[in-house]
């Protein structure tokens, strides 16, 4: 009789949980979302934020604040994001790099990416060009690039702004699979590392469409490639890497919405539901463009396989690298 008693308790409590959640979830949101951008104001997470922001605040009828949390390579946003409470109204916005590659980087992570987070949705994907400086390496494409380095092994330097950045790892990639021999330049961050190609002192690198337009329409630097799959409607021209030959590459950074592990099931499908229909909107797709990026939209699970994906992929990159960074 007791055991039966405790087992109609499980089952009522289990029931009420549920109908709370429910009832939560129909009234959501009713007070101002927050996005974690753990990089500082002005750079493209926090663009893709505020952009998707301003059109979820406007279809949910709820302020977006955007909080940036920046330091230590996305690591101190992203703690404060996977420790919020699960109820829909702290979610991360982060890249690739925060993601996926610093799991293989860092050992001890305050956070794990796919136990501490439910992946919302991808909102673009960041293909990077395969830049050169026309002056120091004079090749058309990459098939020309490829002959000049395997005649010159060792002899042709890249820029990328970081040990362990995205650049670093997506070269890398690209040398694996042409079988050439590039030497490794590391500045830190973008600009400087743009600053050396256009100045000479290197001769090739991995840009996004964003930072180096203005030195493409000037010819200062020729776009030999993208890292994508696809190609850029901005530059319909360039063919990616797959097309030009190495038929496994495809790598890209890319910004994800996050929240943490737990929210409840009808929360997230809203959230995705708003954020697919943002990324799909005329102007977005606009700035997309101009950007040079691509919108990325499927369902949580599909996307959770994406990021799962992701790290996989960069884990085997900086394991044959060997690098870590504690």
């Amino acid at each position: 009789m007791r055991q039966a008693a405790r087992s109609a308790i499980v089952v009522l409590a289990c029931l009420l949980s549920f109908v709370a959640a429910s009832s939560f979830a129909q009234g959501y949101p009713n007070k101002p979302i927050r996005f974690i951008v753990p990089f500082p104001a002005g750079g493209g997470t926090d663009y893709v934020a505020r952009a998707v922001g301003r059109h979820l605040a406007a279809a949910m009828g709820q302020p977006v604040v955007v909080d940036n949390r920046a330091g230590a390579s996305g690591i101190i946003g992203a703690e404060a994001a996977a420790r919020s409470a699960p109820d829909g109204y702290t979610a991360l916005v982060a890249d690739a790099g925060t993601l996926a590659i610093n799991p293989g980087l860092y050992r001890k992570l305050p956070f794990d990416t796919l136990k501490d987070f439910q992946t919302v949705s991808i909102m673009v994907i960041s293909p990077h060009l395969l830049l050169v400086n026309p002056s120091v390496l004079p090749v058309a494409d990459l098939r020309e690039l490829i002959a000049s380095a395997k005649a010159n092994p060792g002899k042709i330097n890249y820029a990328s702004y970081g040990a362990g950045s995205i650049t670093h790892l997506m070269t890398e990639l690209f040398t694996r699979q042409g079988g050439i021999n590039l030497v490794h330049v590391p500045y830190k961050g973008a600009a400087p590392a743009l600053q050396a190609v256009v100045g000479g002192q290197v001769g090739m690198t991995f840009l996004t469409y964003g930072l180096v337009k203005g030195q493409i329409d000037a010819g200062t630097l020729r776009a030999i490639a993208v890292s994508s799959r696809e190609r850029l409607a901005a530059l319909p021209k360039v063919a990616s890497v797959h097309e030009a030959g190495m038929e496994n590459f495809d790598a890209s950074g890319w910004i994800s919405c996050m929240v943490p592990a737990g929210t409840p099931k009808d929360i997230v499908a809203r959230l995705n539901d708003e954020i697919g229909k943002a990324v799909k909107s005329p102007d977005i797709q606009k700035q997309w463009i101009d950007r040079g990026y691509l919108s990325m939209h499927g369902s949580p699970e599909q996307n959770t396989l994406f990021v799962k994906s992701e790290i996989d992929k960069w884990g085997g990159v900086i394991r044959a690298l060997g690098i870590t960074l504690d």
